[in-house]
């Protein structure tokens, strides 16, 4: 926080990326060199607040990099006021985005944009030589991708394999083919034969997950961070399974050109016709007989999900008030009166972490449309209004004022991190201090500004969205508005609740003294949240 002015500092974005491509050209482009000129020059120039948006092994042609897209977000939501780089190819290597970004997109937001060794300072006036180096990122870009595409066509015509990786069921051998991985073979047996024994895949994944068997993330050991493997090693998709039992490779043959890219810098991938595709049979050693692939093919191309169950989904944003989950709908065919459609918690139905709590959909729609009618008849009151108005800003000051002090002590915080490692690089300049006691210092404390620069980042997002509470309050009172003429609403529909409602959480349900059913439900009107009936007119 600058002390004269009261003001805060907003993020100085320091933005590095490097592709498998960069890494090929050795050190000069690596994140953590790039790190090191970046935040030397932030010091040196006098930058406070910097954060650091980092895409490891993300192309240049490719804007849909995650810290990227981080970035972009927080521009959007006023928490930046400049970017820095190494270097233009490190932003971008598409002529035409990167051109989107700088000289109108960063235009638009106020952003200083610096390229340092491009020698680039957009409050310095324009450089003529930007479209330039862009264009010739951009070739750069192009051509490369276009002789990987030559060398992958010439690849995959000749019979060699396309992939990297050994699909479920093999591993590579020390020259690089496919051998039988013995373990994994039995169960994609075991997957194609429950399947000609008639069962589905969803059946086939629930069998697999009753029988403790690890899919093939959790069984190779490559575990994608918030996916199936990481949450639960047993569970299995009904996707990963159809995508097993569709794979002629388990006959021993190599399957190739299967995908395309859109364009030579696209990441779109489209997938090709079956006929498009260059089979080279017997490459490799079968784990399942062509006859029984033949037979699976048939059986899923017969079956089809028919389903007499036409009736409309009337809550689409219910969650879990436990685990934060979606709940989702159970519907029952033919036995409507002994089992009721439910909504239950997503969680618990893949694993233990979460209570399989549940609530009849029946029992929610009524409970749903006689708090909309209690609001349509409060809403007839003449002080209705002034009373949700009131509630309202009472609820926005006081969360106002509580983002407002970890705002400030967060910052604050930030600001003396930011002396302390000036200092630090003060001292390692004039060799008071070790190299390595540098670096052991400077992690820690950079450490510890990054864990509050991302308090500060969620709390200025909560300042963004107090901006829109106004807004959110007329959008609330338009549409009861809408609703004057109306009484008492007999019907609830799936438009009556989108209208009024944004969420409604779920929690599980207890027993009374007297052995009753009581179960919690919190609905939060859309642009008001939750209302307590009790307190108003």
């Amino acid at each position: 926080m600058n002390k004269q002015t009261g003001q805060q500092y907003k993020i100085t974005a320091l933005y590095e990326r490097l592709s498998s491509d960069d890494e090929l050209q050795g050190d000069s482009n690596s994140i953590i060199h790039q790190k090191e000129i970046l935040e030397e020059f932030a010091v040196n120039n006098g930058f406070k607040n910097c954060k650091h948006y980092v895409d490891d092994g993300f192309s240049g042609t490719n804007f849909s990099r995650p810290d990227f897209q981080r970035m972009i977000s927080d521009i959007e939501n006023n928490m930046i006021d400049t970017v820095i780089v190494k270097d233009l190819s490190r932003f971008g290597r598409s002529y035409i985005d990167v051109g989107y970004y700088t000289e109108k997109f960063f235009v638009e937001h106020d952003i200083r944009f610096i390229s340092i060794t491009d020698n680039v300072d957009s409050m310095k006036g324009v450089n003529e030589f930007v479209p330039f180096h862009n264009l010739m990122n951009d070739f750069y870009a192009k051509d490369i991708a276009k002789k990987q595409r030559a060398v992958i066509q010439s690849k995959g015509n000749a019979g060699k394999r396309l992939t990297n990786k050994a699909i479920y069921g093999y591993k590579k051998d020390d020259d690089g083919q496919w051998i039988i991985d013995d373990e994994a073979a039995e169960v994609v047996k075991k997957i194609f034969q429950l399947c000609i024994d008639g069962y589905g895949v969803q059946m086939i994944a629930n069998y697999l997950f009753a029988k403790q068997i690890k899919n093939p993330s959790a069984y190779t050991g490559k575990i994608r961070s918030n996916g199936i493997a990481d949450k639960n090693p047993y569970l299995w998709s009904a996707q990963t399974v159809s995508g097993i039992l569709s794979r002629q490779e388990y006959c021993g043959d190599t399957v190739n050109f299967k995908s395309h890219r859109k364009g030579l810098c696209s990441k779109i991938v489209i997938r090709n016709n079956p006929e498009d595709y260059k089979i080279f049979p017997d490459t490799h050693e079968a784990i399942i007989s062509r006859e029984d692939f033949g037979k699976v093919q048939e059986i899923r191309n017969k079956r089809k999900r028919i389903s007499p169950i036409n009736d409309p989904v009337m809550f689409q944003e219910i969650f879990c008030a436990d685990c934060g989950s979606r709940m989702h709908i159970m519907r029952s065919r033919n036995f409507k009166k002994t089992k009721p459609d439910c909504y239950i918690c997503a969680l618990s139905r893949k694993s233990s972490d979460c209570s399989s709590h549940y609530i009849r959909e029946s029992n929610l729609v009524d409970y749903v449309l006689a708090e909309i009618n209690s609001l349509l008849r409060a809403a007839k009151s003449e002080s209705f209004k002034k009373k949700i108005t009131e509630i309202f800003n009472k609820r926005s000051s006081e969360e106002r004022l509580m983002n407002k002090k970890n705002l400030v002590k967060n910052q604050k915080r930030i600001d003396e991190i930011d002396k302390i490692l000036k200092e630090l690089y003060e001292d390692k300049v004039a060799k008071n201090i070790s190299l390595e006691i540098f670096q052991k210092l400077s992690s820690q404390f950079s450490a510890e500004q990054k864990e509050l620069m991302d308090l500060v980042v969620h709390d200025n997002q909560k300042c963004a969205d107090f901006e829109k509470t106004k807004s959110a309050l007329k959008g609330f009172f338009d549409t009861v508005d809408n609703y004057s003429d109306v009484t008492f609403i007999e019907k609830l529909t799936p438009d009556i609740v989108n209208d009024f409602i944004d969420r409604i959480e779920i929690f599980e349900a207890k027993k009374n003294v007297d052995s009753k059913r009581q179960q919690q439900v919190n609905i939060y009107f859309r642009g008001i949240g939750i209302i307590d009936f009790q307190i108003l007119p």
